[in-house]
């Protein structure tokens, strides 16, 4: 795979950038970056190639095992945990919306009560954690406490979903 960017500044004269991404059995090894110096009228000056550390640019990991992964890794998959409970959320919320509007006419009170949720998720989560708000691992430790709480969530609405009104 190889990714190009060409960035052009005021005076005609620009740098190209390439970058060389080795991916082996898709996750991302060894990114390259060849760094060429300014280019006037077609002449190139220098190329240096410059080995960049993989958590930089990296996108994607692997979640299934997390204790062999680094710390940027486990912040990742712990954010992925909590975008899919909360996406599973809005899905029942949703519907369990779309059910009391049919059967009450309105589903304000639902809608209060999970805007209350997420405010006290937010909080409870930041308060259980503050004093670890300055280390490095406190994304992935709020993204766990936020996962939890969501999850406890779907089976309050879940049930909520289940029973006749």
């Amino acid at each position: 795979m190889m990714l190009t960017s060409v960035l052009k500044t005021k005076m005609a004269v620009h740098w190209d950038i390439t970058f060389r991404v080795s991916v082996v059995s898709g996750n991302v090894k060894a990114i390259t970056r060849l760094k060429v110096a300014p280019v006037l009228a077609g002449f190139v000056i220098v190329v240096t190639p410059v080995m960049m550390p993989t958590s930089v640019l990296a996108t994607e990991w692997e979640c299934g095992e997390r204790s062999n992964l680094p710390l940027e890794g486990k912040n990742y998959c712990a954010a992925g945990d909590f975008r899919l409970a909360q996406a599973r959320m809005v899905t029942i919320i949703d519907e369990l919306m779309e059910k009391h509007r049919l059967v009450f006419g309105d589903a304000e009170d639902l809608q209060h009560a999970q805007k209350s949720f997420e405010a006290y998720r937010g909080y409870q989560c930041a308060a259980e954690n503050k004093r670890i708000k300055e280390k490095p691992y406190y994304p992935m430790v709020l993204a766990q406490c936020k996962t939890r709480f969501t999850n406890i969530r779907i089976d309050e609405l879940t049930h909520l979903l289940g029973q006749k009104l």
